[in-house]
């Protein structure tokens, strides 16, 4: 996948004549199937372009709530899926499947559907699966809940690091028209993620040698009040949803962590947002802490806003005194403000950074980009193929040596074989081929191990080994012997399914 994690709700739907009941309760009943797959963490995927990875604890996952309801009754298809047991939250992302009953008036009908998903409820004190409503006082219950208060993603008591229950996110699709045929009912997509965003302050200085003459300080980092909302909607059809007209007077006030030093670089220039996508500007940011160049002076965990956030840096320029003169301070002050309102709405993520140049003026860089890695996606499919991480030969293998843009000549080992790995979550139960490619006596020189596996989501998030070693019972000459790999998919009937090229995006020649 290029950067997203995406959940899919699997309908695979097989009437049954004893399926008559207003509730479906029997074993015999169809089923709607949902293979969920959780975000992973940044450093085990490729974010999409534009997009800034989450963390692992960002993307921790504690409990799970899904309702579907009928578009025009507004009431529940079947009961929701509610589950907080660690058993079937995978750790470390990864699909684990459910499946809920739905009636055969359901199957005959196809009403147009709402869908509901809330994750982590328990970090926003959400009780919405507790109720037991089955008509359309839940909608209107999930329609209008909210969350706020001082604790809750607040600016009075900031949230700092992610919480025990993890960080709350949401996804609602509404009127959604069901379509295809039995046995693959299929609805379109409902993305999910954070419902709340991030802050953060950095700063560094120009170095210069042997300067003595002038102290640079940040002294606290101000964020105007009126901005963050007293409370927020949990779903959010739109990019933002508050309650409007009612914000939390009160500013933010952030001062300068006690005992750090200001950092200082060559060029501090360089760690200024300058378009880069998501994933780079991250860890650049990373690296220059990580190195000593920049300090970070806190995260926050906000509350969405549909304001154009501002606020104000306090600062110091402290002059040494010559001869015996008194330093002399002066206190300064330098506004910020994000471009647009929107800037701040819900699942985006937004770095301040400051930094002192040899002119004595501080320089202010803010960027605001999507906050991905804690996406994913919702959808009623069984015979789609999702490869979220494309075949990769791995670096300490074998030898590598690149010929151009996206393709490698590997060198195997003598005495171990080339290992490569890629990740297939759905079709869940189906096979994936690995297919060698090469003339008939290339062929002969190679092993590659396995010839075909199941496609399990739930280990390892899908990750699937393949060895790639010479025929050690191969007597003939192996100069110049060389082979490629391709795959082909199968749904867990045996009906191929398009789009295996999405297994490739880098070509590997295996040389013995």
């Amino acid at each position: 996948m290029v950067g997203k994690r995406i959940i899919w709700l699997i309908a695979a739907l097989m009437l049954t004549a004893s399926c008559i009941y207003e509730k479906p309760d029997t074993d015999g009943c169809p089923k709607l199937n949902l293979a969920i797959e959780f975000p992973q963490a940044s450093d085990a995927t490729r974010a999409i372009e534009g997009e800034v990875p989450a963390s692992e604890a960002e993307n921790g996952i504690y409990d799970l709530s899904i309702w579907v309801f009928n578009h025009e009754t507004k009431e529940l298809i079947t009961d929701p899926l509610i589950t907080d047991d660690e058993a079937n939250l995978p750790s470390g992302g990864g699909v684990r499947k459910y499946a809920l009953p739905v009636t055969r008036q359901f199957l005959l009908t196809r009403p147009r559907v709402d869908v509901f998903v809330l994750v982590n409820g328990g970090s926003i004190g959400s009780t919405l699966a507790q109720s037991a409503n089955r008509d359309e006082a839940l909608w209107d219950e999930l329609s209008a809940a909210v969350f706020g208060g001082d604790a809750l993603f607040s600016t009075v008591s900031p949230v700092t690091s992610v919480p025990a229950k993890g960080l709350p996110m949401s996804g609602v699709g509404l009127n959604r028209e069901i379509s295809g045929e039995e046995p693959s009912l299929t609805v379109s997509t409902v993305s999910v993620g954070h419902a709340v965003s991030k802050l953060r302050y950095i700063f560094s200085q120009m170095y210069t040698e042997g300067n003595t003459e002038e102290v640079f300080a940040i002294q606290k980092v101000v964020l105007d009040g009126d901005q963050i909302p007293q409370n927020e909607y949990v779903f959010s059809p739109d990019a933002c949803h508050v309650v409007p007209d009612d914000y939390i007077s009160a500013p933010m006030e952030t001062p300068w962590p006690e005992g750090a030093e200001l950092a200082s670089s060559d060029s501090p220039e360089l760690y200024s947002y300058a378009g880069q996508d998501g994933p780079t500007y991250e860890r650049l940011i990373n690296y220059g802490i990580l190195n000593g160049s920049l300090t970070d002076c806190g995260t926050y965990y906000l509350r969405e806003s549909d304001k154009a956030l501002t606020g104000t840096v306090y600062y110091s320029i402290t002059t040494k005194g010559l001869d015996g003169d008194p330093d002399v301070t002066e206190n300064k002050t330098m506004p910020f403000s994000m471009a647009a309102p929107g800037d701040f709405a819900r699942n985006h993520t937004w770095t301040l950074y400051g930094y002192f140049i040899s002119n004595r003026t501080l320089q202010l860089a803010v960027s605001v980009l999507p906050w991905d890695m804690n996406k994913y996606t919702i959808e009623f499919d069984t015979s789609s193929l999702q490869v979220t991480q494309k075949f990769t030969v791995e670096d300490n293998s074998a030898t590598i040596v690149p010929l151009g843009k996206n393709e490698f000549n590997v060198f195997l080992d003598t005495q171990r074989p080339a290992k490569g790995f890629l990740y297939v979550t759905t079709p869940q139960g189906g096979k994936l081929e690995i297919i060698p490619e090469g003339s008939a006596s290339d062929l002969a020189a190679f092993s590659v191990t396995p010839a075909e596996v199941t496609i399990d989501p739930s280990h390892l998030g899908g990750r699937i080994d393949i060895s790639i070693d010479r025929n050690r019972s191969y007597t003939g000459d192996t100069k110049d012997k060389t082979i490629t790999l391709s795959f082909k998919a199968y749904t867990p009937d045996d009906r191929e399914i398009s789009g295996a090229s999405e297994c490739i995006d880098q070509i590997y020649h295996f040389y013995l």
